[in-house]
């Protein structure tokens, strides 16, 4: 009798607050609802110098069975290697090429970056300065 009496209160509250709530608008069914779209940011591009950009490949070290000194697998024209003014995993930008990521280091003076260019000949790669960027996402 008690359980009774309890289950008609809460149910009598329940519906009591369905009445009082906003209804819930409907969308017309001949109009299809607008899709909501979102806009990514744009990274922010900090522009750290002009470097000279060199290449090295996969036959000057051992091959594709190797990590680099950053533990990473190299990927060609997105790996590269710098001194240590950029942390390892630092995304840059250079101008001409695109968007890489410092995985490796190399035993060159600071204002070179060296770009792993996979199986490429050396001689496909013109050796040249370009603008560089720091990519903040």
């Amino acid at each position: 009798m008690i359980r009774a009496k309890l289950t008609a209160i809460v149910l009598s509250a329940i519906m009591a607050q369905a009445a009082t709530s906003a209804p819930v608008p409907e969308i017309p069914e001949d109009e299809p609802a607008e899709p909501v779209i979102e806009e990514t940011a744009e990274p922010e591009m900090e522009y750290v110098g002009d470097y000279r950009v060199t290449a090295y490949a996969f036959y000057e070290g051992d091959g594709e069975n190797y990590a680099t000194a950053g533990g990473y697998e190299p990927v060609p024209y997105y790996t590269c290697a710098t001194t240590e003014e950029f942390d390892f995993g630092t995304v840059l930008y250079i101008e001409g090429i695109g968007e890489v990521q410092v995985q490796d280091r190399g035993g060159f003076a600071p204002g070179i970056i060296d770009l792993h260019i996979g199986w490429d000949p050396m001689e496909s790669f013109e050796d040249t300065t370009r603008a560089v960027y720091v990519v903040h996402y």
